[in-house]
């Protein structure tokens, strides 16, 4: 009596597991660094039109609820910045659904698209949340490694050979959390005619779209011709608002054969009701309006990319790939003194008070890596990075 079900106990989430450790450390007096979570909202200021039509949705829009799928001038919007940013031009209003974030829109596609005993292929490293709704669903998980000699881009010919009836989707992270890799075009297309080969559709989570640093983004949907893409996007990176929750799917279904995917995803948010209707008409008036802030964003993140890498290439004991995108790196640990990564970053919190988390929490071809977030301003990463190499120096020596 009293005990939780089996199905939660398979659930972590290693983005936030030692936050309660750091938290006890902070109320014993040390001073902690948070280098875990992608949330740009301390660290960068929230355009005025869209904290205006917030305001002003509040002050004057009825609080009632909105339409399960979303309220049309948000699914509008949508369809307009995906033509104008990402060349996605297949999609209508009726194609779009309203989302409490990308985190939402995982869990529905994954309810509608397989049964359990049913399995979907993701990429590994991953982001956890895939394979905790996946595990709630009872949906099997295989993997595809991505190569990080070649900047963490997927290995196609391993995604190939994971492939069989039994493979519902195949999942994409582009620009992808953890390693900040940004797939070249024909790797996209490669993986876009694998999953046309097998006659399943690709589901590409590109909430990282505009934050790029080099080279040239490409949505999925805007080079899969007759083969379908689920689109998972949303405002809390790009436009710096993670806490109101606001995300989107879309279906790109030119033959229609995905169409019941689709309605088992407005099923699944009926039963949710509906999403923060003030988030949504300031998430239209974010999508289409100004994007100067964009720009702006981009160039600071770019200097405390260019920082973080280059501090993390003076320390010996890590190798790292230069991210292309998002704001994450992922460095691997060549120095072995600990039991594994987890050890480490549970050492490094204990030791520098410096919060990371363990590249073991995404997939097992994270382990022995670590995944850091450069949001920070460059003297609160410098601060960072000295405790950071100071420890490694006690360790190199010790």
């Amino acid at each position: 009596m009293g005990k939780a079900s089996e199905r939660i106990s398979r659930v972590k989430y290693a983005i936030r597991d030692l936050i309660v450790h750091a938290k006890r450390l902070e109320e014993k007096g040390r001073k902690i660094i948070y280098l875990n979570i992608g949330d740009p909202a301390p660290f960068f200021e929230v355009p005025s039109h869209v904290r205006e039509a917030m305001v002003k949705a509040v002050m004057e829009r009825s609080a009632g609820y909105a339409p399960s799928e979303g309220i049309p001038e948000f699914r509008e919007a949508v369809c307009r910045k995906e033509r104008e940013v990402n060349e996605v031009t297949s999609i209508t209003p009726d194609d779009v659904i309203a989302t409490a974030g990308v985190s939402e829109g995982i869990q529905l596609v994954i309810q509608a698209l397989a049964d359990p005993g049913d399995e979907v292929l993701l990429p590994d490293p991953t982001y956890p949340p895939y394979r905790s709704y996946a595990a709630l669903n009872g949906v099997g998980i295989r993997t595809y490694r991505c190569l990080e000699d070649e900047g963490w881009t997927p290995d196609v010919d391993d995604l190939r050979s994971k492939m069989d009836e039994n493979v519902k989707a195949v999942f994409l992270i582009n620009p992808n959390n953890p390693c900040g890799s940004v797939y070249p075009e024909r790797r996209v297309k490669e993986i876009v005619d694998v999953a046309g080969e097998y006659g399943v559709p690709i589901v590409s989570d590109e909430i990282y779209d505009q934050i790029v640093y080099e080279g040239r983004f490409r949505s999925a949907a805007s080079l899969a011709g007759d083969v379908p893409v689920i689109g998972l996007n949303g405002l809390s990176k790009t436009y710096l608002v993670p806490g109101w929750r606001l995300g989107y799917v879309y279906f790109h279904d030119p033959e229609g054969v995905i169409q019941d995917v689709k309605e088992g995803v407005v099923k699944g948010a009926r039963v949710r009701l509906s999403v923060n209707v003030p988030a949504q008409v300031a998430g239209a008036a974010a999508l289409n309006g100004s994007k100067e802030h964009v720009k702006e964003l981009v160039s600071a993140l770019r200097e405390r990319r260019d920082y973080t890498f280059k501090r993390l290439s003076e320390i010996h004991e890590f190798h790292c790939e230069e991210p292309r995108g998002a704001f994450y790196v992922f460095p691997r640990i060549n120095l072995r003194k600990w039991r594994d990564d987890l050890e480490f970053v549970i050492e490094v919190l204990n030791d520098a008070g410096v919060l990371l988390v363990n590249g073991s929490g995404f997939g097992e071809n994270g382990g022995w890596h670590f995944r850091m977030v450069f949001l920070p301003t460059v003297d609160i990463l410098e601060e960072a990075f000295n405790r950071l190499e100071e420890f490694m120096k006690r360790k190199r020596s010790g």
